[in-house]
């Protein structure tokens, strides 16, 4: 059963900093994205339909471009793989995310998993996504 009070959408809150000292022309920027992915939905498991449908589908396809995107990042830190090509176009949701996904960045990630035995398997399902993208 889904949850009805989901809104079956991830979040995106970006922070600017720019910091300057008093006798310096020096200016440091910083950008802080705190990303609220939308967990997986496993079709025919909601036997959903319609709009809520659309909108289970374009969250697994966010989520597996995440993954895609992430993947090859890591490729491309191997020697003799640097031309590898990075589908930041494939959503929106990882071309906004473009510079805080590779180059001079740091990503963290935090999964979070129900305790109830019924939810056992979305629970493994977030452990090995979580798993695949830290590299």
């Amino acid at each position: 059963e889904m949850n009805q009070a989901s809104s079956r959408s991830h979040c995106i809150f970006t922070l600017m900093i720019e910091a300057r000292k008093v006798s310096s022309d020096t200016v440091v920027r910083s950008k802080l994205n705190l990303v609220d992915l939308a967990g997986s939905e496993r079709v025919h498991k909601t036997s959903s339909s319609g709009q809520t449908l659309r909108e289970a589908q374009y969250i697994n396809t966010s989520l597996f471009y995440l993954e895609m995107v992430i993947v090859a990042l890591h490729e491309k830190t191997k020697k003799g793989k640097e031309k590898t090509h990075v589908p930041y176009r494939n959503s929106m949701m990882t071309s906004v995310l473009r510079d805080s996904l590779g180059g001079n960045c740091k990503t963290m990630m935090i999964a979070t998993i129900a305790p109830e035995a019924k939810q056992t398997g979305e629970s493994i399902s977030t452990c090995n996504f979580a798993q695949r993208v830290a590299l």
